[in-house]
């Protein structure tokens, strides 16, 4: 979608609100003009006596009695400049609610749609992204869209209409005065015009280089305890520095070049005021004009040069709004997932992947060839090999997070393409290799899989994740608030707490992605044990280093350059020439006290 078809988007429902903004503005703006005009008509008619020659103050002059009644009760002349400016107060006020209302509701509906569309967007679009630019689209280019919207278009409006109504008015005053009084306009304008194109670049640069600030802003406080551990905050230190000088660099090329706008600005304006100040003597001196006429020039001159020259800052703050709304545009046009087309079958757990092929959409080569194995359900299936080696694409492929590119994937018996995303999902517990856990309670942490599980729920899945003692040494048990992405606790902490909760989804699959190498083997072969005397009928996939974690499954699978070298029991897999004896032959000299891994 263009740019301007997503700002009328976010603008649907609210544009009776942006028209009666446009009212508001213009009836504030033509009451604003006409103070001066009554106090022209003080000065001109009621206290020198001069005719009236306008056919509405005629009318206005007989509301109140006449001239001679005006002039008799001056109060009058007064209640009716504190009338106008009193409605011009209550305009004021609408046109701030009007304000108001119209940005924020914009930007709440563009905030939840962006959440939403980066929640839908595909896997991989998240893993090729930088989550530091993706939160300073989300904040930063929000809120200057937010800012336009809630002072710069009624500017716009207010700019605009002031001058073309206070133009026309002086035209009916003094044709000569006028026009002189309009010279610097089309240099004021086009002024503005070439600066907003310039300036539309500088701001594309400055945000760009603010949410590359924000990315190693957010990696190092994602990442604190790597750069402590490595002794990296030096460095760390230098490479903010050099992205902050950058960024300051090209926000002070912004300042430069406003401040040569605001400078160069005020001097045609105060140039302009000066030649009507010069003309307008010259004017009321030869009687061209009346001393209520020159005071009206005077006012409206000063009321048309400071709106129109603030066209230039109007400008520049729309030149960033679009530029942020096409970094915005830019996340909706990535496509999202369809999670809710196709078949919600009866997932029971049999497993088939059928000559299996499958190369990422950036990638080069096949990360798995011909990958074929049969998993029936119950089963315990451990799938090993060194890094690189396939494992954790077998699970993308399998929770659909990538799309094979050949062969085949059933569970049970219908191919996994055809089944909706979300059924899938809904059915494989995957415990990831790095678990996140949120700024919440431990309670609440497992119960994401579940959030309607009672607390003897909760208990019973960290008892089988060997968890439940270590929670109750906390002095808030599971109140026990941890901190953001669980950092307060240690990693073999957080893996278990991560295990108990997708034991509490209860899913047919169950999928340990390298998951129990955060635990201790000891830990291990209970969580293993728990699930296999409770999880009756649950397939189960174990992908691991670790020969004690594999060696009590049903089936182990042996991956290698994406191909499987090995397949069969631990026992049969020991008695053959390969990968797997040799890693468990190195294992088992690791192992204290020599015991034997056979």
């Amino acid at each position: 979608m263009t740019i301007n078809q997503l700002f009328m988007k976010y603008l649907k429902g609210l544009r009776l609100r942006m028209a009666s903004l446009f009212v508001v503005v213009i009836s504030y703006v033509s009451l604003t003009l006409i103070s001066p005009l009554l106090f022209a008509f003080l000065i001109d008619n009621v206290i020198n006596g001069a005719s009236i020659d306008a056919s509405w103050l005629i009318w206005y002059s007989n509301l109140f009695g006449g001239v001679e009644s005006i002039r008799n009760h001056l109060w009058l002349a007064a209640l009716m400049i504190i009338g106008v400016n009193l409605i011009i107060f209550v305009l004021m006020y609408f046109r701030g609610h009007l304000n108001g209302v119209i940005s924020e509701r914009f930007v709440e509906r563009l905030r939840n749609d962006l959440f939403d569309h980066l929640q839908l967007m595909p896997y991989h679009s998240h893993v090729n992204a930088k989550s530091g630019d993706l939160i300073q689209r989300c904040t930063s280019d929000v809120d200057t869209i937010r800012r336009f919207l809630a002072g710069q278009v009624s500017e716009l409006v207010y700019a605009i209409s002031i001058a073309s109504i206070a133009m026309f008015i002086l035209l009916q005053i003094n044709l000569r005065l006028a026009l002189i009084a309009m010279i610097t306009l089309p240099i004021l304008v086009l002024f503005a015009y070439f600066f907003f194109k310039r300036m539309q670049a500088m701001f594309k640069a400055s945000d760009e280089a603010e949410g590359e600030l924000s990315t190693v802003l957010q990696e190092n406080l994602s990442g604190t305890r790597v750069v402590k551990a490595f002794n990296r905050e030096v460095h760390e230190l230098a490479k903010f520095d050099v992205k902050n000088r950058n960024y300051k660099n090209l926000t002070y090329k912004l300042i430069e070049l406003l401040g040569m706008y605001w400078a160069t600005s005020d001097l045609i304006v105060l140039t302009q005021i000066f030649i009507v100040v010069i003309f307008g003597i010259f004017a009321a001196q030869n009687g061209e004009i009346t001393v209520g006429q020159f005071f009206v020039f005077l006012s409206y001159e000063s009321m048309i040069l400071w709106p129109i020259r603030n066209v230039g800052r109007i400008l520049s703050d729309l030149g960033k709004m679009l530029v942020s709304l096409k970094r915005l545009n830019e996340i909706f046009d990535e496509s999202i997932e369809d999670l809710a087309s196709g078949d919600v079958v009866d997932v029971k757990g049999d497993i088939v992947f059928d000559h299996v092929r499958f190369q990422y959409p950036d990638g080069h080569e096949p990360v798995l060839r011909d990958v074929s194995f049969t998993i029936k359900k119950g089963e315990t299936v451990a799938i090993l090999g060194p890094t690189g080696s396939g494992k954790s694409s077998l699970v993308h492929l399998l929770t659909r997070l990538y799309e094979y590119t050949d062969g085949s994937i059933q569970l049970n018996g219908h191919e996994l393409r055809t089944i909706q995303k979300a059924h899938i999902r809904q059915n494989i517990g995957i415990v990831l290799q790095e678990p996140f856990l949120f700024s919440k309670t431990i309670l609440e942490n497992i119960r994401v899989a579940k959030p309607n599980a009672d607390e003897n729920e909760v208990k019973r899945a960290a008892e089988m994740a060997s968890v439940n003692r270590v929670i109750h040494e906390f002095d808030l048990g599971y109140r026990t608030l941890v901190g953001e992405k669980g950092v307060t606790l240690s990693g073999g902490q957080k893996q278990r707490i991560a295990i108990a909760r997708t034991i509490l989804s209860d899913t047919p699959i169950l999928i340990f992605d390298d998951s129990l190498s955060a635990v201790d083997a000891h830990t291990d072969e209970r969580i293993r044990t728990a699930l296999k005397d409770r999880a009756q009928g649950v397939t189960t996939l174990i992908i691991t280093h670790r020969i004690l974690s594999a060696m009590q499954a049903d089936k182990i699978i042996v991956l290698e350059n994406g191909v499987i070298s090995q397949l069969g029991t631990h026992q049969s897999l020991l008695e053959e020439e390969g990968l797997y004896k040799r890693i468990a032959w190195i294992q088992n000299q690791m192992i204290e006290g020599g015991d034997s891994l056979e």
